[in-house]
């Protein structure tokens, strides 16, 4: 029915966002990390999309809603209900680039412009005379500037648009996976040991053993 254009969310890119994190070090800027809670469900489903509910989803959902009730149908002896979507909740396909179009035009009013390099998920603000940066991933956002109150006060305007999120200060970050970790050298950190050990725990493969270099015996043949 769609398009991949019409169903697709731009990401930023990793080569984008190494760049911003180099860039953060370098000019010595604060850094916030925040997720938008619930962030699909902020954006208004913009076709006409029936789910249905059966069994005992229905119920749930009438004792969440009463008057629900008198829409309940039975279909093969089961009880199903009917609903039609009003905000992209999760599963849908536009839902991921509903939600980009929200949060990427809410930037566009508080200000911020798209990186002509990446026209996609980096956007920059001139504030009290320098550079803001917001790099974000659906709903996992990258704010930095040189001064804390300016971070401060954008993670309030996007709070205020989007309600309360979680929100990491400080040196040590986990992103996208990564752990994050700004030295006072101005260098940037970045690991992924827990991502791989996770990885490693979920796979259920016995791997015991150990290895000096990642390399292969036969690298050099």
């Amino acid at each position: 029915m769609y398009d991949k254009s019409e169903t697709a969310s731009p990401t930023v890119s990793t080569d984008a966002l190494m760049l911003s994190i180099i860039v953060d070090t370098h000019e010595g800027r604060d850094v916030a990390t925040a997720d938008v809670t619930g962030a699909y469900l902020k954006a208004d489903m913009d076709d006409f999309v029936v789910m249905k509910f059966m069994d005992d989803s229905v119920d749930i959902l009438c004792e969440m809603n009463p008057l629900h009730k008198r829409f309940i149908a039975v279909e093969k002896g089961v009880k199903v209900l009917y609903v039609r979507l009003v905000k992209a909740i999760y599963g849908c396909v536009k839902s991921a680039l509903l939600w980009y179009d929200l949060f990427n035009n809410t930037l566009n009013e508080m200000g911020f412009v798209l990186n002509p390099y990446d026209l996609l998920c980096i956007a920059n603000c001139i504030i009290g005379g320098s550079q803001c940066t917001i790099a974000w991933y659906v709903d996992d956002n990258k704010i930095s500037h040189v001064e804390p109150a300016v971070v401060t006060m954008i993670i309030k305007k996007i709070e205020k648009r989007f309600d309360k999120m979680t929100v990491t200060r400080g040196k040590e970050h986990v992103f996208l996976g990564m752990n994050i970790r700004y030295t006072n050298e101005r260098t940037a950190v970045i690991t992924m040991k827990e991502y791989l050990k996770e990885a490693i725990i979920e796979s259920c493969l016995e791997i015991m053993r150990f290895a000096a270099t990642p390399a292969r015996k036969n690298l050099f043949d």
